[in-house]
Order: C-alpha cells, then structure tokens, then sequence
C-alpha cells in the first residue's frame, strides 16, 4: 500500500485546468519532491490530496484509504504554503492546541526544537518573522508525528543557513 497514490487527479477553474491527469504513487518511507514551474498545479495537487479542495476529476489515496476521514487526516500533517497560523496565539497557546488536537502529539520535541531555534514560547505568532514562522508550522507539524508529511514550498521563508538546518533536520527524522 502507497503512502500517497492520485489516479487521474483533475482540477479544474472554469474552463482552465490547474491540474490534470496527475496519477502518482509515492511508498512509505520515501522521500518525494514536486518540482515544476509556477502554475504548474503543485499547491492543487497538495490540496486536493488534502481534501482541502474538491477534484474535479480522479481521486486521491492515502494509506489506501480517501483523504477525508478522520482516521486518515489523524496520520498525516501538511503545511501549506502560506504557513497558516494563527497570528494572534501565543507560541505556547499553539503547542497546547497541537497537544489537544493531536493523540500522538510530541510536545517535548516541539519545545526542543523551537528553544534551540530562539524561538520564544510566549511571543505571538504573528510577530514572528517569516522565517520563525515557517520553522513554528514545519514544528507543529511534525510534532503530530504522522506517518505523511506534505510541504508546500517548506523553504520559501528561509534564509540560506536556515534552509540547510530544515533539510537537515527533515533528513533526520
């Protein structure tokens, strides 16, 4: 069984298609990269299989099963592109949210890794700099400890040590 697996994923705006035909499979315990120009459909792709949006065509898997059920959703942890947080949340107030929300949720990692990023528990999110904020979402979200993990562009807000850090860090574990 495929971690992730698209047969004829579509999505369509009107008449333009923003994603068409997308069949992949990716196993577990692989590592697997989008790589196109923009506009190419790769945030589509993420959130169709997210069940953030609705294909038009095809359909997604993940772990065999369709994206949209809770069990499914509890194994996998996405961060967009965008790196949504809540920008009025503490940092601590995030990590509790996280802990409430998540069964297998690993706040001494989450705790470690933001303290050695200078990363303080109480400020708010949204005083962060993008930087911090791209490290504060790859953080929730691998505090989840899924079996998946989707990144949308996980290093777009970084700077170039902070790059090396994150793949290294994401190698890691």
């Amino acid at each position: 069984m495929n971690a992730l697996e698209t047969a004829g994923l579509g999505k369509r705006y009107g008449r333009a298609w923003a994603l068409r035909d997308c069949s992949l499979a990716v196993p577990p315990g692989r590592v697997a990269a989008l790589v196109g120009p923009n506009g190419a459909g790769k945030s589509t792709l993420l959130h169709a299989v997210m069940g953030l949006l609705t294909p038009t065509s095809g359909e997604a898997r993940i772990f065999g099963v369709p994206p949209h059920t809770a069990d499914v959703l509890s194994q996998v942890a996405f961060v967009a592109q965008d790196k949504p947080l809540y920008d009025t949340f503490r940092v601590a107030e995030l990590l509790r949210m996280g802990r409430a929300l998540n069964r297998a949720w690993d706040g001494d990692f989450a705790i470690s890794r933001l303290d050695s990023l200078g990363i303080p528990l109480r400020r708010r999110a949204g005083k962060l700099s993008g930087g911090q904020q791209a490290q504060l979402a790859l953080t929730l979200a691998m505090a989840k400890r899924p079996r998946l993990l989707l990144l949308d562009e996980p290093l777009a807000n970084l700077d170039p040590l902070a790059r090396l850090e994150m793949m290294g860090h994401l190698k890691a574990t």
